[in-house]
């Protein structure tokens, strides 16, 4: 039972990323301390084709997961980001680390326009099937791409969230227009001094640190919540505002 919940919440690209280690490594305790990433970056290319964690979403096991599990895995929590957000049908909206496009094609079919970003080629195909008639309208884009680097110009979305993926913040605020929104959400927060600084592939941070982090970008009305509790749920949700007067 255990391993499959843990292939449950492995869902989506970049957005596997964090969802392997939440069971995997914050809810069956006991895995030893891992060693230190390189530099923050790091963590938006162990979950891309060739990196240390890729198999979880590239190949026959990312295709398992983004066809079968993650739209089942993560449902609740679509509808945790569409909450916090409230989607407006004048929005345009970025996924960072959309995976398959599950949460684009159930909570954003009202958007006026939805662009999904992955660097993963085997999510984005199955994210095709999805947004397919989107797609054909012109209304839905699809980009291979990393959030390190977004490809994309200076405030052009109203709205972005980054659901079990990496975000760069300085990046997400750049790329979102005055008064844009952001929905961030961190499957295995740090939630004691206790526990290790780093989990499959990635650091983990605090609430405190999430908060400095969006802070530090320049969002403002940031606020931390906790969705349920462990071991299969608790994650951090985290939403902020770019400035009308930026």
């Amino acid at each position: 039972m255990r391993r499959r919940t843990k292939l449950a919440v492995v869902a989506g690209g970049a957005t596997a990323a964090v969802a392997g280690g939440a069971l995997a490594r914050g809810r069956l305790r006991g895995r030893g301390p891992e060693p230190p990433l390189p530099d923050d970056d790091a963590f938006f290319t162990v979950y891309a084709p060739g990196g240390k964690y890729g198999f979880l979403a590239n190949g026959p096991v990312g295709r398992v997961i983004a066809r079968v599990l993650m739209p089942v895995a993560e449902a609740g929590v679509y509808t945790a980001v569409a909450e916090a957000l409230d989607l407006q049908p004048d929005d345009e909206l970025l996924d960072i680390g959309c995976g398959p496009g599950a949460f684009l094609a159930a909570k954003a079919q009202h958007v006026r326009r939805v662009v999904g970003l992955d660097p993963s080629p085997t999510m984005l195909h199955e994210a095709e099937r999805r947004l397919a008639d989107r797609l054909l309208a012109g209304t839905a884009r699809l980009v291979t791409g990393s959030a390190a680097d977004l490809p994309f110009g200076d405030g052009e979305f109203s709205a972005v969230t980054a659901i079990f993926a990496p975000i760069k913040h300085a990046e997400a605020f750049r790329v979102l227009h005055p008064g844009g929104r952001v929905v961030f959400i961190d499957n295995d927060p740090r939630r004691s001094a206790s526990e290790p600084t780093v989990a499959w592939g990635r650091r983990r941070y605090d609430e405190a640190d999430h908060r400095r982090m969006f802070e530090d970008a320049g969002f403002t009305d940031v606020t931390i919540r906790y969705r349920g509790a462990p071991p299969l749920a608790g994650e951090l949700l985290a939403s902020g505002r770019k400035p009308a007067a930026s």
